[in-house]
This record gives structure tokens, C-alpha cells and sequence, in this order.
């Protein structure tokens, strides 16, 4: 109790700080006329400030056990005189939103198995292109009566533009939380995540859509002209050469990646110098997607999702996921935060604390059902009742949608006041409900089950202990592990083999040749110390051992006690292995 006191105390302290220095700061910035030399090397410096702001947004998360995501946007609400010199900065602002969109729908690519992705296309497709119309008209709709209702005189713009900006999933806060719960159909866990990727960028091309009309100069007088302006031939061309330049420049942004991946295969250089290179990809494809009208959004993520991460870039992906985990998403946030005016996210607070409650508990179950209530009776991974029910609560607006709001609010558009605020509320409130209700909603449907702490984990006797191996190296760890299994009286080894791709079959055939006979010559060694025999089966999966941790949770003949690893086999991911909540024994 005591600890939690003084957790909050430090949050609250640091919080107060960057408050009463931003302030101050407000003061400094109005109180001298900037040169344009001074207003760059104000943003320079601002830009600084902002990689020490979004470290302090981890350390108080963590403190006060609040989605980093809510720190960030309080944070800068209450930094927001001190980052005055770059909110108000159109192109500064413009600068660091679009960088940092295109690198998270790039990691996002990353991030989504394509494998997965191919297996359950149709389900995606369905949430992101039909259903996310379905979403964002029905938010639109209910923005502009419910705020007619309340006489708040929203326009019909601002209805427009939130319901494309919301309808962009990014279940950021809650994917850890995902990855502690083992699901009785595992296609759901990874709707979940593809969907919220790929929504991301179509979301992110309705509201380009509408912004693009508005360019025009052409405003329709209610929601459907809107909506059915986006199937109009002019919006189709428009969309088309979005898409068609966006996977266009994608797939040679895969090329590019793909190039570097090769050279460095057999290379035995640092690789140290190849996030520049992995940086440049995303950002170039964007540049040149936007210069022949394409969408650049969708070229980042095009070519994140088609690359394979091999063994010999995860020190490249490991300091690219810290640079947009630690830096642009809190960042993101942080301007959001910024350019909220206090007195009127109170005023928009009933209808935007509303919104999100329908959004959540309204629109989404309806977006869901109606798009894959087909595939409870069709298709090799049917879902049940209750796995459609988990989906429609696994709903956040996050990183994108932010973007898509700070966009907006830098383009200066006339009319629309309330949309900012409204959509902060809706932002807030997702990833404030949402994160920690999911284990507990997931326990009451039974689709999943949540992996308990290690800590106070009791293991039961247990028939089998697995050893891990990429090549030969097993056979000098063998005798160690099989010691092992005799001494805790468990009766089966498993040899997990993780070749990467460009091992050949032969490779493999040659290993498993070796492992029966090594184990053959085991069985004889304690036949003849008058112990029992060990039973030996040998799997050959594709991917490292993180590739693998479903494929061991969901062992069903046999539990696995112990796995055994040599310190090579594993990289930085090693927060899935832990959830596994089975020991680790690393041996040379």
C-alpha cells in the first residue's frame, strides 16, 4: 500500500512539473518575437524535449498502471503552452504526424503475421473494407443527432470526418494483454490483430477520401450524400490510384528490404548501420506514393507486411520497435494532447463520453456481426457466437486515429469545432475500458483462457521436457536435459528443431538422424545404469522459438515442464516466451 502511495505521489510530482515549467515556458515564448531562425531552432530544441516527455510517459504508466497512451495525451495537455512553438507550426506539425504515421503502419505491417493474414483474408477484408463503412457511417450518424439532440450545433463535416477517423481500429494497449490469454480458437487473436493493421490504413483512405472532397469545395447537406459520394466515379478514381500507387510502391519497398536482407545474410558486419536503411524504406515509398497520388499509409504498410523479418535483423527490428514504441506513439499522443483546448474538452465531455459508450457497445457489435456472421457456418476456422461477441468488445481507437485528428486540426478547416475534443473522449475512453476488461471478458465467454503468473504458478508432474535447437548444437546439451527428465522422473524429451528458411531439407533430414541415434545412445547409457528409458519425439517447425510458443501452449497429449535453450536461440522477444509460464533453463 505504502509503494502504491509513493508511486502515485512521484507521478503526480513529475506531471506537476512538466506543468509548472510549461507554463512558465508559455510565458517566455509570447513574451519574444521569434525570428525564422529561432522559430527552427526552437522546434529542434522542442523536438528534443519531446524524446524526454515520451520517456516520462513510460516511467508514470507504469507508476500509476494507466494505459501509456491516456499519460501521453494528459501530458500534453498540460505541456502545451511549452510545445506552443510546434503545435502552432503547421508544417513542423505535419512533419512529425505523417513521419510518425507511416513508421507505425510500417511496424504494424511487421507485426502482423502474413501467414495469418493469408489464412483469415476474407475475415479481415470483411472488417476492414465493409465493415469499416458500416463503422464509420453509423458513428457519423449518431455524432450528428445526438448532438442536434444536445444542441450543440455540431456541423455535418465534423459528424463526417470523426466517423472516418473512429472507424480505424488500433488495439495498441490491448495486443500484451492478448498475448497472456491462450484462446480456444486461435483465428480470433489474430482477426484481432490483422484487422486492426489493415483498418488502419483503409480508415486512413476514407478519411483522405472526404478531405480530398472538401479540398474541391464541395460540402453535401447531409451524412448518406457523404457516404455515397465515396462510390461515386470520381471518388473510385480516386481511390483506385490510392491503391494501386500505395501496394505499387509497397512491393518495391519490399524489394528494397529484401535486397538488404540478402547482403546481409552472409555478412559478418555490425548491424548497427541498418535501421538507417530500414527507416529510409518507409519513408521514401511514402514520398514517392504521395508524389504520383498514392496512398503512402498504405505503400508503409504494404511492405512491412510482406517482409520477413529473418534472425540476422532482429537487432535492427529491436531498436526500430523502441524508436516507435518509445518515441512516435507517445509523441503522437502527446501533440494530441497538445492542441486540446481544457475548457471545451468539458464542454464536448457528455457527448463524447456518450459516443464512445455507443461506439463500444452499439456500432462495433453491429460492424461485427454483420460482417462475420457468414463465417460462423462457412470456411475452414468457423467462429462461434461467443468469439463474435469477444471481437465486438476488442475495439480501441488509438496511434492512427490520433494522426488522422491532429491532421485535421493543422489543416485549419472551417466548421469544425467539436471535433477534436469529441474525438479525444472517444480515444480516452476505449483505452481506458477496453485493456483491462479483456481477461476478465475473455474468462466469461470462454474463449480464452488467461496464463497465470509464473510466480505463483504450481506446475504438476508432468510427462515431458523440451529441448530447442536451430542446428547440431543439441547433441552437447543432450545428456543434461535427459539427467534431467530421470532425476524429476518424467518420461518423454521432445527436440524442437527451428531451422530458418534457408536450411535445406537435407539439413533437416541429417539432424534428425543425428537426434534418434543421440538418443538412442542415451536410452542405451541408462539401460545399462538399470534406469528407465526415455521416450524421444523429434518436430521440425519452421521460425525461432518465439514462432513457436502457440504450437508448445497448445501441446494437448503432453505438458511441457522444462524447456531447454541454448542463450543463442532466443531474441529480444522474450516477453511471450515468459508467458508461457514454463521454466527456462538456458545451458551452453
Amino acid at each position: 500500500m505504502k509503494k502504491k502511495i509513493l508511486n502515485y505521489i512521484i507521478a503526480l510530482s513529475s506531471l506537476l512539473t512538466v506543468f509548472f515549467v510549461s507554463f512558465y515556458s508559455g510565458d517566455i515564448w509570447h513574451s519574444i518575437e521569434l525570428s525564422h531562425e529561432h522559430e527552427i531552432l526552437a522546434v529542434f530544441f522542442l523536438t528534443a524535449i519531446m524524446f524526454m516527455l515520451s520517456s516520462l510517459v513510460y516511467h508514470v504508466a507504469n507508476l500509476i498502471k494507466l494505459p501509456s497512451f491516456v499519460v501521453a495525451i494528459f501530458l500534453g495537455i498540460l505541456a502545451k503552452p511549452f510545445l506552443e512553438p510546434i503545435i502552432s507550426n503547421q508544417g513542423s506539425l505535419s512533419v512529425l504526424v505523417g513521419l510518425g504515421a507511416t513508421l507505425i503502419l510500417f511496424g504494424g505491417g511487421l507485426e502482423t503475421p502474413f501467414n495469418n493474414f493469408k489464412k483469415l483474408i476474407l475475415k479481415i477484408f470483411s472488417l476492414s473494407f465493409p465493415g469499416l463503412l458500416i463503422t464509420a457511417f453509423l458513428t457519423s450518424f449518431a455524432i450528428y443527432h445526438i448532438g442536434n439532440m444536445m444542441n450543440l450545433g455540431l456541423s455535418i463535416l465534423v459528424a463526417v470526418l470523426l466517423g472516418a477517423v473512429l472507424a480505424s481500429t488500433d488495439p495498441a494497449a490491448i495486443i500484451p494483454i492478448l498475448k497472456r490469454l491462450k484462446f480456444k480458437n486461435r483465428s480470433v487473436k489474430d482477426i484481432v490483430i490483422s484487422e486492426s493493421a489493415f483498418t488502419d490504413v483503409t480508415g486512413t483512405l476514407l478519411t483522405l477520401v472526404f478531405l480530398s472532397i472538401i479540398a474541391k469545395g464541395i460540402f453535401f447537406e447531409n451524412i448518406i450524400s457523404w457516404y455515397s459520394s465515396v462510390f461515386s466515379v470520381e471518388s473510385g478514381l480516386i481511390i483506385l490510384k490510392q491503391l494501386f500507387f500505395g501496394i505499387l510502391l509497397g512491393f518495391v519497398g519490399y524489394g528494397l528490404l529484401e535486397i538488404l536482407s540478402r547482403l546481409k545474410k552472409h555478412s559478418n558486419h555490425s548491424h548497427e548501420a541498418d535501421l538507417p536503411f530500414f527507416l529510409f524504406v518507409p519513408i521514401v515509398i511514402f514520398v514517392f506514393a504521395l508524389i504520383f497520388e498514392g496512398s503512402g499509409y498504405l505503400a508503409a504498410f504494404i511492405a512491412g507486411l510482406l517482409f520477413h523479418l529473418t534472425d540476422h535483423l532482429k537487432d535492427t527490428e529491436h531498436f526500430f520497435n523502441n524508436l516507435v514504441e518509445g518515441f512516435l506513439k507517445p509523441t503522437i499522443f502527446i501533440l494530441l494532447g497538445g492542441l486540446v483546448d481544457v475548457a471545451k474538452l468539458l464542454e464536448y465531455a457528455p457527448i463524447g463520453i456518450l459516443i464512445a459508450l455507443i461506439f463500444m457497445f452499439v456500432i462495433r457489435p453491429i460492424t461485427v456481426f454483420v460482417s462475420l456472421t457468414l463465417f460462423r457456418f462457412f470456411g475452414k476456422e468457423r467462429l462461434s457466437f461467443n468469439d463474435l461477441l469477444f471481437i465486438s468488445f476488442v475495439r480501441e481507437t488509438g496511434a492512427i486515429p490520433a494522426v488522422l485528428l491532429v491532421t485535421i486540426a493543422s489543416l485549419g478547416l472551417p466548421n469544425v469545432e467539436g471535433l477534436l475534443e469529441i474525438g479525444m473522449w472517444v480515444i480516452l475512453a476505449t483505452l481506458i475500458i477496453a485493456p483491462p476488461l479483456t481477461p476478465k471478458v475473455a474468462q466469461k465467454l470462454k474463449v480464452a483462457k488467461i496464463m497465470g503468473d509464473e510466480k505463483s504458478l504450481e506446475l504438476p508432474t508432468s510427462p515431458e521436457v523440451m529441448i530447442v535447437s536451430r542446428g547440431y548444437g543439441f547433441t552437447n546439451r543432450l545428456g543434461v536435459v535427459v539427467d534431467y527428465a530421470v532425476l524429476q522422473n518424467i518420461e518423454k524429451v521432445s527436440l524442437l528443431l527451428c531451422l530458418e528458411e534457408k536450411y535445406t531439407k537435407e539439413l533437416e533430414q541429417s539432424i534428425k538422424a543425428r537426434a534418434f541415434k543421440a538418443f538412442r545412445d542415451e536410452n542405451k547409457r541408462l539401460k545399462k545404469e538399470d534406469k528407465k528409458e526415455i521416450t524421444f519425439r523429434f518436430i521440425s517447425r519452421e521460425g525461432l522459438l518465439e514462432d513457436n510458443i502457440d504450437f508448445i501452449s497448445d501441446q494437448k497429449n503432453s505438458y511441457v515442464t522444462t524447456i531447454f535453450a541454448g542463450k543463442k536461440i532466443l531474441d529480444y522477444h522474450l516477453d511471450e516466451i515468459k508467458q508461457l509460464n514454463i521454466p527456462i533453463r538456458f545451458i551452453d
